[in-house]
């Protein structure tokens, strides 16, 4: 049984910062690794709240240069470095990430003992482990966005014990290379392949973050199948032109989208502060999508 991937969302509101709404970033945490999409301000202090350990961070993706979802970034570097961090940190995003941060290290007069290794992201798969994958794709907002899918890896199906046996398969090593997907052959020279004793294959989870962006072709590639999408939800249903003028999408426009990519939860996020009560969001949405959330900082979910 996989361990249960932990998605917990540390700021779930847009531009401004709010006495409950920090501004973007959320942590997911997988098998001993955390990742971190985004990082807003204040994110380094989210993260203590949440209980989380920043030394488990191995790598950081940034959707885009808005301070709302970068700003936090230097600070959370630099507390990385007073606790000695030693191990390399890799960050993702466009062109400009890498370069704010170097000049933000050299007019803050600091510096990082740790390896930083920047990515400049492209449309494709960005990040690949034996694990899992993470892929990119540009998203419809006023200035370059990317928005990024966690995919893990599938795993073989359920191994037939009583099928192995039947077939000569004696206990042991065998049964673990047929289990990872080699064939093997028996003392009597027959071969027994992985199909005929492992169930069907078991599809990696899947999530999706598509924040700051317009409805898009590319959104809906990303949130294909996903068990969870954290989605742009600035305004509430009805507010269609004004969130376009301002490169955003509306919690209806992001049910729509969830229901359109088959995304099995939806997580409305990046939620003005207009709102004083977040549930509005939910006004209008009935029968658009099974499994809608309205997201609140320091929200935990399981994969």
């Amino acid at each position: 049984m996989a361990t249960a991937m932990r998605v917990i969302i540390l700021g779930t509101g847009s531009a401004l910062p709010t006495p409950t709404r920090r501004t973007s970033a959320t942590a997911v945490v997988r098998e001993g690794e955390m990742l971190l999409f985004d990082c807003g301000e204040g994110t380094q202090l989210q993260l203590r709240k949440a209980g989380l350990r920043p030394g488990r961070l191995t790598r950081i993706f940034i959707t885009h240069m808005h301070g709302d979802h970068v700003i936090g970034l230097m600070g959370l570097l630099m507390t990385l470095e007073l606790n000695g961090r030693q191990r390399p940190l890799e960050l993702y995003g466009p062109p400009a990430l890498a370069e704010y941060v170097l000049m933000s290290t050299r007019l803050l007069c600091t510096g990082f003992r740790y390896p930083i290794i920047f990515h400049e992201v492209q449309p494709g798969i960005i990040c690949d482990t034996s694990e899992y994958e993470v892929e990119c794709q540009p998203l419809n907002h006023r200035i370059l966005t990317y928005g990024y899918a966690l995919q893990e890896r599938g795993k073989p199906g359920t191994f037939n014990v009583a099928r192995a046996s039947e077939l000569g398969v004696p206990p042991g090593p065998l049964y673990g290379r047929l289990q990872q997907g080699h064939p093997v052959t028996l003392p009597d020279g027959r071969t027994v392949y992985p199909t005929d004793v492992l169930g069907p294959p078991k599809r990696g989870r899947r999530i999706a973050y598509c924040l700051d962006t317009r409805p898009c072709p590319e959104a809906v590639t990303l949130a294909r199948d996903a068990d969870l999408l954290l989605y742009d939800s600035t305004l509430a249903a009805g507010e269609e032109e004004e969130a376009s003028d301002k490169g955003h999408s509306t919690s209806f426009q992001a049910a729509t989208l969830a229901k359109q990519a088959g995304a099995k939860r939806l997580v409305l996020t990046h939620i003005s502060s207009r709102y004083a009560d977040p549930e509005k969001l939910s006004d209008g949405l009935e029968g658009l999508h099974d499994a809608i959330i309205v997201a609140h900082d320091l929200m935990e979910l399981s994969v």
